[in-house]
């Protein structure tokens, strides 16, 4: 099972106490030691940290606990890889280096810096199966996302679109006051949308001697976390599936294997490649058509299907339902309103 350090949940009693709730019942409920929180650096299981932002958003009535709780943090709340991010000489090579180091912080999570000519795309996507409060953790992610940019390039930064994998809230007005920018829910990714020129800026807080020794100590932290394939594969292929470069090869290319050689050792766990990518798809599946409004069709092409007929027979196949009958029936309780983009700011 992930685990994920604690880093933004400390702030999780101070919230409920701003929003009227004592923290006491709440962690009761979860489950979940209050003395947990007290260190940043603490690490928890993913789905302990998930139940207590359910319960969180069911004492407050607080659909945006998530992006609350974002905002009371920012990339130092990252551990290692938030201040390796902050040192680096561009920005560029700043989100690289979230995308690489990222596990040391939250291993059910994964990020992916999709770079074009003209645009770029920060996003982040749970891996991790049985998460109840996604859509408060894209909701927390995107914003922490947002205020490492900001961290970056300045505090006038403004991404060009925020692109959340959520159905659209019934209060839009803390999503507008905290991104400043036209917000899409239904999206079938969760990050942000920026120009590509950012990439080239250079931090106000590069420091290359510094970097190098964060460097070292993000390796160090590495080799302590070492995963064997097995575990490790299900962020690759989830990140692969995203950014369209979920092949046999593209996979094998990013453990630095032969083909052959990714083939056998899955082999020998007793699983397959197609078995493992089958899996990845169907629980991706499962998150749009819990979270989202989004066309099949739409998900289908998100999943990298042909067409709408593949995935509906692969989706019968893991769930004995077909796409839009099993949505119907695990729909979950809000206003489902369109595509929901948001221009006021």
């Amino acid at each position: 099972m992930s685990t994920v350090r604690v880093g933004p949940l400390v702030n999780i009693p101070k919230l409920l106490l701003k929003l009227g709730c004592d923290p006491d019942p709440v962690f009761e409920k979860a489950g979940f030691k209050r003395e947990a929180l007290e260190d940043t650096e603490h690490r928890i299981s993913y789905l302990a940290g998930d139940r207590l932002l359910a319960e969180c958003v069911t004492a407050t009535k607080c659909e945006h606990f998530g992006l609350l709780l974002g905002e009371m943090a920012g990339p130092s709340y990252l551990g290692v890889t938030g201040f390796l991010i902050r040192t680096a000489s561009t920005v560029g090579q700043a989100l690289k280096m979230l995308v690489e180091n990222l596990d040391l912080h939250d291993e059910g999570g994964t990020c992916a810096l999709d770079v074009e000519a003209d645009y770029s795309r920060l996003s982040f996507h749970v891996h991790q199966p049985g998460v109840s409060a996604i859509a408060q953790i894209y909701d927390m992610s995107a914003v922490i996302m947002c205020k490492t940019m900001r961290s970056l390039c300045g505090n006038g930064w403004n991404a060009s679109q925020v692109l959340l994998m959520r159905k659209r809230p019934a209060e839009l007005a803390p999503y507008t006051r905290c991104f400043r920018a036209p917000v899409l829910f239904d999206s079938a990714t969760n990050g942000l949308l920026f120009p590509s020129h950012c990439l080239q800026l250079t931090p106000p807080t590069s420091d290359e001697l510094l970097h190098h020794h964060l460097e070292l100590e993000a390796k160090v932290l590495h080799e302590m976390h070492h995963h064997e394939l097995i575990d490790m594969l299900p962020a690759v292929l989830q990140r692969g599936v995203l950014l369209d470069q979920c092949s046999a090869r593209d996979i094998a290319d990013v453990f630095g294997l032969q083909e052959r050689t990714l083939h056998r050792r899955l082999q020998a766990a007793g699983t397959s490649f197609r078995k493992e990518l089958d899996s990845v798809r169907e629980s991706l599946s499962l998150q749009l058509l819990e979270s989202s409004s989004l066309p099949i069709g739409e998900i289908a092409t998100s999943l990298g299907y042909a067409d709408s007929s593949g995935f509906i027979r692969a989706f019968h196949r893991w769930t004995g339902f077909s796409p839009a009958v099993w949505r119907k029936q695990n729909s979950l309780r809000g206003i489902n309103s369109g595509n929901g983009l948001v221009h006021e700011y």
